[in-house]
């Protein structure tokens, strides 16, 4: 009886070899270990400054090669040489080629697992981990940072509350001083008895009454200082998130702030009539 011949294809040919490359890459990936095993082993026993003389002339490394085999077995050495093939801590460890774990020790430990968890590392690429572990980096670098706006927006405004309630009682008490002063004005003698202007001599203004006004003035002043300031906060914040808003505010504020200007220029404004007067001309 004649045996059928299966016949071969190139399709055929083409997994097989993929499956003794990947069997490969895991020999090579466990070989890895126990010479970064034993590159721990030797660095401890020589001498301080010989590790670098030593890598070159007895086992021809250098000093990168060398931290990448010690940090593979660092890494995976535990759960590799202690436990075999059908220990759950041996997967997916073991199904992982010397390329895609060195592209792993970029991640840290706990990361790791649960990208191994989460992803076919075994049926990745090289090209394709590296996208993948790249994109993880991003996301982790961009959580952080939100992370860290969120504290400083928290910081900002927590200081603006504090700040607020400074200035709310520093005006509550030049408010109480103002009042002050009011009642002690209206309790003096010349208040009681009004006394008969002199025609000639302007009457002087009292000290307290300047120094209600300085106050009334500097609480106004403070609060337009502190108003500005907040709005150039609130642009700032702006400029990133919504820099068409942000340019909105700004030139809406630079007209309201122009138009005050010039009205501030000369102010009181000097008093104007709709009046006419007629010049009448005579001849004698």
């Amino acid at each position: 009886m004649n045996l059928i011949a299966t016949e071969r294809t190139t399709s055929t040919i083409a997994a097989e070899i993929l499956i003794i490359r990947q069997q490969t890459c895991k020999v090579l990936l466990i070989s890895a270990v126990e010479i970064g095993k034993r590159l721990k082993e030797a660095k401890a026993l020589l001498p301080h400054g010989e590790w670098l003389n030593w890598l070159a002339e007895s086992v021809s490394y250098s000093r990168s090669t060398a931290g990448n085999l010690t940090r593979l077995y660092e890494e995976y050495g535990p759960k590799l040489l202690t436990s075999d093939n059908g220990d759950a801590n041996y997967q997916p460890v073991g199904n992982l080629t010397y390329t895609q774990a060195l592209i792993l020790l970029g991640l840290p430990e706990e990361e790791r697992e649960q990208f191994m968890a989460e992803h076919d590392v075994a049926g990745m690429s090289k090209v394709e981990l590296q996208q993948a572990v790249q994109e993880r980096d991003q996301a982790r670098e961009e959580r952080d940072r939100a992370i860290g706006e969120k504290s400083e927006l928290e910081k900002e405004v927590a200081d603006k509350d504090s700040r607020i309630t400074e200035l709310t009682t520093r005006n509550a008490g030049l408010e109480q001083e103002v009042s002050d002063y009011k009642q002690k004005d209206e309790a003096r003698p010349e208040k009681a008895a009004p006394q008969p202007k002199e025609p000639v001599q302007a009457k002087e203004e009292s000290p307290s009454a300047r120094k209600i006004t300085d106050v009334q003035f500097t609480i106004h002043r403070d609060n337009m200082l502190n108003a500005y300031e907040g709005l150039l906060k609130t642009l700032a914040g702006l400029a990133d998130t919504d820099p068409q808003l942000k340019e909105e505010y700004r030139e809406t504020a630079y007209k309201m702030m122009e138009n005050m200007t010039k009205r501030l220029k000369v102010y009181p404004p000097a008093i104007t009539t709709n009046l006419k007067i007629k010049k009448i001309t005579t001849t004698l």
